[in-house]
């Protein structure tokens, strides 16, 4: 299995030579993708110096803050570019343990298209105390509920996906590249119908450094959840998985691009799209464009 192991940074200098260690450590033959947002501590840096020795490393610098969910999105769209059969996310801050990734992927390899590591399913742990804790408890609890998903595990990004299922699925557009991107993940892939599957996995609290999880992103979360909520009392349409033809980002190059807002297509594609454009933007450089529907197997 040609598995990439993706993590985000932002100022993980001192974490990061430890992650990669430890991730080759528990897979040597696994490659990693780092996404890395211009690290104002040298993080960047230090990544591109060591991809030059280093074949299992492939870097992505980017010219800003650009955000957690749109590095996870292009780590998807880059997996299934390249062709890998598997992708592992986690964070880089060594609170999620690689040693636990050969696990999700045995899961994987049982059947499952999705697989989370839970913090909060029997026989997972999290080390978080007091409020957080208790927020992030009860988020999760709220989203099985109202979005009626028997999982226990929503937030996290400790997790491993099947490409070949994986590429099937629209993520065209998501609307929010914030935290709540995990929680429309789960979504997204559960309304398309993806064998889905836990396992318990140990949540440590980040190794140094602070955490980066902005107050407003718990209203965007919350606000997430409500939409969410209403989609799933819709029913479910077979749309068609939106590609941008053979274009690449003007501004980078960079073939990573998403919708700025929904298409409004939910029916097979034909020749009658091909002159259609959408606005799209760079997860890369974050450049804006418009780019016609890739219409070529219509």
């Amino acid at each position: 299995m040609k598995t990439l192991v993706f993590t985000a940074t932002y100022n993980e200098r001192e974490n990061i030579p430890i992650l990669l260690h430890e991730i080759w450590q528990a897979l040597p033959l696994a490659e990693v993708l780092v996404v890395d947002d211009s690290s104002p501590d040298g993080t960047g840096a230090f990544l591109t110096h060591l991809q030059k020795t280093e074949s299992r490393l492939h870097v992505i610098c980017r010219p800003g803050k650009l955000g957690l969910g749109s590095a996870h999105s292009l780590a998807m769209r880059y997996a299934i570019r390249h062709g890998y059969d598997s992708l592992v996310t986690m964070d880089a801050d060594l609170s999620h343990a690689p040693t636990d990734i050969p696990r999700l992927l045995q899961a994987l390899e049982g059947g499952a298209d999705f697989v989370i590591g839970s913090r909060y399913m029997p026989g997972g742990a999290c080390d978080y105390e007091g409020y957080r804790k208790r927020l992030s408890v009860l988020g999760n609890q709220v989203a099985k509920h109202l979005l009626q998903i028997r999982l226990h595990e929503f937030t996290t990004s400790f997790r491993a996906f099947k490409i070949s299922k994986l590429a099937q699925v629209d993520f065209s557009w998501i609307g929010n590249y914030g935290y709540s991107f995990f929680l429309e993940v789960v979504f997204a892939l559960h309304q398309a119908g993806l064998n889905i599957q836990e396992i318990p996995i140990h949540f440590y609290n980040r190794h140094t450094g602070h955490s980066k999880i902005p107050k407003l992103e718990i209203i965007r979360g919350m606000r997430k959840l409500v939409q969410l909520f209403f989609r799933s009392k819709t029913q479910r349409k077979k749309v068609s998985t939106i590609q941008f033809s053979k274009m690449t980002c003007k501004n980078c190059g960079s073939p990573y691009l998403y919708s700025l807002k929904p298409t409004g297509i939910n029916q097979p594609l034909t020749q009658s799209h091909k002159d259609m454009l959408i606005a799209v933007q760079c997860l890369q450089c974050d450049a804006k464009l418009n780019a016609p529907l890739d219409v070529s197997h219509a």
